[in-house]
């Protein structure tokens, strides 16, 4: 196992560039969950977070940090924890068919959960565009 990690401290620009590989994918992550372009809770992002731990952790051999080396880890220690309850929920998904009548809405939430949030494709209405009366319609008082 030393003669492993002499030959890999051997390339200090292989380990170096490890790193930032794993700091892009780790940055990129973020970047996408913030912009909205995927889901922080989806199976990509829990992979992702592992792939970039693994990297950082390779990079340390060159110059190990206790600090470094704990919060990667973690990472890798929730991802897979992360991926082992998407994958045991997945499992437990009861399949329901509608009737036939059925007319999807807006509202409707059955399905699997989306990979990205959404939130771009909801119509936004400016306050006030539609008022609401505050009484029901049939209590309309008299003019």
């Amino acid at each position: 196992m030393s003669d492993f990690l002499d030959l890999m401290r051997a390339y200090p620009d292989l380990l170096q560039a490890s790193g930032v590989l794993g700091s892009v994918i780790y940055v990129g992550g973020f970047a996408l969950v913030q912009s909205g372009r995927t889901c922080g809770n989806g199976s990509a992002y829990s992979a992702s977070k592992i792939v970039a731990a693994i990297l950082v952790l390779v990079s340390l051999v060159g110059a190990f940090n206790l600090g470094a080396f704990l919060i990667q880890i973690g990472f890798i220690g929730f991802g897979l924890w992360g991926l082992l309850r998407q994958s045991a929920s997945k499992a437990r998904v009861i399949s329901v068919t509608p009737p036939a009548d059925y007319a999807p809405s807006a509202l409707d939430v059955r399905g699997d959960s989306p990979e990205t949030s959404g939130w771009e494709s909801h119509r936004r209405v400016p306050a006030g565009d539609t008022p609401v009366p505050p009484y029901p319609a049939a209590a309309v008082p008299a003019p």
